[in-house]
């Protein structure tokens, strides 16, 4: 069998001691850590021809194709959420494209998802185009990466099985898996294109329509390509920059377009406490961003945080890693800029605006695997001149950096073993949770198939759309629709004797029977309780209230699917 070599972009990492053709190990530690670092970050090929590569391209599709099979099946088996089904319902409103876009403003949200969505439902009219259009996203993403990035197989496979990869950015059908398809098809661009056309231009001018996050990451990749110019070759450098000035244009005008879709928000609940922007919380978002983005991933591990004797060395592991798995993209200096930069704009980001929860801080970890991406793939004459004798010391840095990078991806893998091997061991129950929901239930009692459906709070109706066609009556803002607003012109203040009392009325108006959900258990034996909902929202239910309400109503099922956080009761009103 012929010899398989590793073919590397990446400088020797001990300049000044030049290789042994010996086969035998590395005479030192530190070139033993510097090969490992190169063979994990690099693929393989043949030095005989193109038969490695062809033989490693094989072996990398049939991994696509296993990820696309099990992404596939957790998609079949997840119950959606509501922030989901919503997208879906704003995408549809109106009755042209330039409707929907004028309803959007204001929604938080740009308009690329929407679009997207929209293009797929008049081509497929049926609410399931939603998880479609998701997983074809990151399925062209994943196949991007497994053809086209320089990595070697057991880091694709990390990237395939991590979280946002298998789950959140597939899976969960939200506008945050464009970012990852548009971050990875800007690395896999950026070398042919960066000083011929105005294609990278138009992939950030898409990237900033995505979310609101991603318009940090087009500033980061713009800092990359500036700071990439300067440390490059002088040849055309004018050129380059003036090429750089017209993409750059391209991206601000996406960044504009983005800010005046988003602003101003509709949801005028959501606003900044302006008591929590302070000098501390400054500094904090500057200086400590591994307090605002946590990748472990690992079961118990925010518990052990939270504790007085390990929650100082868990943040202090936690900054390590954060800030450790940049150094190893400092052979590169834009890039290794552009990931510092993005991971402290995000955590400013987290501490003044809002918290971020996995699916925003993942976006930083997409970003990082650009930023490796294009540090393999660039060119030798792209690393900073340092003196001789820092040459190793740099060296060092980046291999433990990179080391710190994988570590990184191996916990994102956590998450997404539990996924499959739940499903694996208890497949009736991922049956069930994906039947656990109110269509189902609906599909029992024939009376109700035209029943008016309202609830508390209000948002609980927004993932019926997905599973049920019935009228939607918004309480709180006194309207038929399925998309909610956070808004103060609503009623803030809801009794459960106000349920009763529009139920009656709808039943009245309608002649049709009314479902209600409710997220609460009705206990005429307990005491008058008021409960915070949403942003302003409360929910007040006496005992007395209880009482006239079970005599009106009876309870259908009780909702508590596995997934999701968003369990309610069900009760058809009979009086």
């Amino acid at each position: 069998m012929r010899e398989l070599r590793v073919k590397s972009e990446i400088p020797d990492n001990n300049v000044g001691h030049p290789q042994s053709p010996s086969p035998h190990r590395p005479r030192s530690l530190a070139q033993f850590a510097a090969t490992i670092g190169r063979r994990a970050m690099t693929g393989v090929e043949s030095i005989y021809g193109d038969t490695g590569a062809a033989h490693r391209r094989l072996i990398a599709l049939a991994m696509f194709v296993v990820w696309l099979g099990v992404v596939s099946f957790l998609a079949w088996t997840h119950l959606v959420w509501r922030d989901e089904v919503r997208a879906l319902s704003k995408a549809l409103q109106g009755d042209s494209v330039f409707a929907m876009l004028k309803a959007l403003r204001g929604e938080g949200h740009p308009a690329v998802w929407y679009l997207l969505l929209r293009a797929a439902h008049t081509l497929v009219p049926r609410p399931e185009v939603l998880l479609l259009v998701s997983i074809v996203v990151a399925a062209v993403a994943a196949l991007i990466l497994v053809l086209r990035a320089p990595f070697s197989l057991p880091i694709l496979a990390l990237i395939l099985i991590s979280r946002f990869s298998m789950y959140e950015y597939s899976v969960m059908a939200r506008n945050y898996g464009i970012s990852m398809l548009l971050l990875f098809l800007f690395a896999a661009f950026y070398e042919r294109h960066r000083d011929r056309d105005c294609l990278l231009g138009v992939l950030l001018f898409l990237l900033a329509n995505c979310n609101v996050h991603s318009v940090l990451l087009v500033g980061g990749l713009l800092l990359f390509w500036f700071v990439d110019i300067l440390c490059g070759e002088a040849t055309n450098k004018v050129r380059n920059i003036r090429m750089f000035l017209y993409n750059a244009a391209l991206a601000a005008i996406g960044v504009v377009t983005c800010f005046i879709t988003v602003f101003p928000t509709v949801s005028d609940t959501i606003v900044i406490d302006p008591k929590s922007v302070t000098f501390e919380t400054l500094i904090q978002g500057m200086l400590l961003p591994w307090l605002q983005l946590d990748f472990w991933g690992l079961p118990g591990a925010d518990k052990l945080a939270r504790l007085t004797l390990l929650g100082k060395p868990l943040t202090m592991v936690n900054f390590l890693i954060l800030f450790g798995s940049t150094l190893g993209l400092i052979r590169r200096t834009g890039a290794f800029l552009a990931a510092l930069t993005t991971l402290v704009g995000l955590s400013l980001i987290f501490v003044f605006l809002s918290p971020g929860f996995y699916r925003h801080q993942a976006l930083w970890l997409v970003f990082l695997i650009c930023m490796y991406w294009l540090r393999v793939s660039g060119n030798a004459h792209k690393e900073p001149v340092l003196p001789a004798r820092l040459k190793p010391f740099v060296g060092r840095l980046s291999t433990a950096g990179t080391a710190l990078f994988v570590l990184v991806l191996l916990l994102q893998s956590w998450y997404s073993a539990q996924k499959i091997f739940g499903i694996v061991i208890a497949p009736v129950a991922a049956l069930d949770n994906r039947n656990n929901n109110l269509r189902s239930i609906l599909a029992g009692y024939p009376e109700l198939k035209q029943a008016v459906i309202v609830a508390d709070p209000d948002f609980l109706l927004e993932t019926l759309p997905y599973y049920v066609s019935n009228s939607i009556y918004l309480m709180r803002e006194q309207r038929y629709g399925n998309v909610v607003h956070f808004t103060r012109k609503a009623q803030l203040e809801l009794s459960l004797g106000d349920v009763l009392t529009n139920g009656r009325r709808l039943r009245q108006a309608t002649g049709n029977p009314v479902v209600i959900l409710l997220s609460h258990q009705i206990d005429p034996s307990s005491p008058m309780k008021v409960y915070r909902e949403g942003y302003n929202w409360t929910f007040t239910i006496t005992p007395e209230q209880a009482h006239t309400f079970q005599l009106s109503t009876r309870l259908l099922k009780h909702l508590a699917p596995a997934e999701t956080s968003e369990q309610y009761y069900v009760y058809a009103m009979d009086k």
